[in-house]
């Protein structure tokens, strides 16, 4: 009999510890899946299994032996927000819930309260932006000039079939971090409010600052070095006109049409180029007082920049910091100074 128990004993200590062994090499697995998730799903669409048919959803849900997302090396893009659903869609198709609004502007409801009837209110949420990767694609009048009449286009206009997504404090696209970001919604219309809802908004009085990056990116394009003016009496501001496209790229005031991306620029202080890219300009810091070579004040050339701090304002404005430069071309444009 004494045999007989020891025996059962040894065998359900053997069976615990290979249960253990298993969950130890499965806990990546199922910590990379969400918790509120009944199934996960493959790319296919067809369902791999059940977490309650998990053996090792135990160990994910035991308080001792949780598995954060964090740890498990998934995005946050993953975490749901809980709450519940408002008025307010992002760019990526899913609903703003009550529980991720921050604020409210030109009205005393709460959020999950407001209606189509609340013309005029907008609401700010910390903690995400949207963003779509860029195509990649762009032309200048320097490097293409046989795709250019003045303010004309003659290339086809590209496609961009990159969808908007929503990305968190922490996630990563185009190779930078987003470090903080604000996302604003107006409610435009309360009788076209079916058609024209404002998905996104950057027109929001005394906020500016939308998304900030930590990273660095290299880019080509034209750098101007600004002539002096009344408005600039010293003049070497620096703005840099990328022509190809690496940034993620942010919408601005975006309704239920979605606005094209592309767009055609003239060269900040260089005449007659222009660029067609998703990013027209960007206001270039120098703390370092790096060499900027050929570059005088009322010039332009064509350089090799690498820029990080990289910040998204209203409008789609954007700044960064110069940490590297190697100029490429002779100055190819020269504005006189006007005082």
């Amino acid at each position: 009999m004494k045999s007989r128990i020891f025996i059962s004993i040894l065998s359900l200590s053997i069976a615990v510890l290979s249960l253990v062994g298993c969950s130890e090499n499965g806990k990546e697995s199922v910590a990379n899946t969400p918790h509120n998730s009944v199934t996960s799903t493959s790319d296919d669409g067809n369902n791999n299994y059940s977490i309650s048919e998990n053996p090792t959803n135990s160990i994910v849900d035991s308080d001792s032996d949780r598995v954060s997302e964090s740890d498990s090396g998934s995005s946050s893009e993953s975490v749901q927000p809980t709450g519940t659903p408002t008025i307010f869609i992002g760019p990526d198709g899913n609903p703003i819930y009550d529980s991720e609004v921050t604020k409210i502007d030109g009205s005393d409801k709460k959020a999950a309260e407001l209606t189509a009837e609340d013309e005029g209110v907008t609401i700010f949420c910390e903690g995400f932006q949207y963003f779509k990767e860029p195509e990649g694609v762009a032309y200048s009048s320097y490097e293409n000039p046989e795709m250019f009449d003045g303010w004309v286009f003659k290339g086809e206009t590209p496609t961009s079939k990159n969808a908007w997504k929503r990305v968190n404090i922490g996630d990563e696209i185009c190779g930078l971090t987003l470090k903080s970001a604000t996302s604003t919604f107006l409610n435009y219309n309360e009788i076209s409010f079916d058609y024209y809802q404002t998905y996104y908004t950057q027109g929001v009085a005394d906020f500016n600052l939308f998304a900030e990056f930590d990273g660095s990116v290299t880019l080509v394009g034209y750098l101007n070095s600004s002539n002096r003016t009344s408005y600039e009496p010293d003049g070497g501001e620096l703005r840099f006109t990328p022509t190809e496209d690496k940034l993620p790229i942010m919408c601005t005031d975006m309704f239920k049409i979605e606005p094209e991306t592309y767009s055609l620029a003239m060269s900040y202080g260089a005449g007659e180029m222009f660029v067609f890219n998703e990013i027209n300009e960007i206001g270039i810091g120098n703390p370092s007082g790096l060499d900027l070579g050929c570059i005088g004040i009322g010039d332009t050339a064509f350089v090799r920049l690498t820029l990080s701090d990289i910040k998204y304002y209203t409008a789609g404005n954007i700044t960064a910091t110069l940490v590297d430069i190697e100029v490429l071309s002779d100055v190819l444009a020269h504005v006189k100074d006007t005082i």
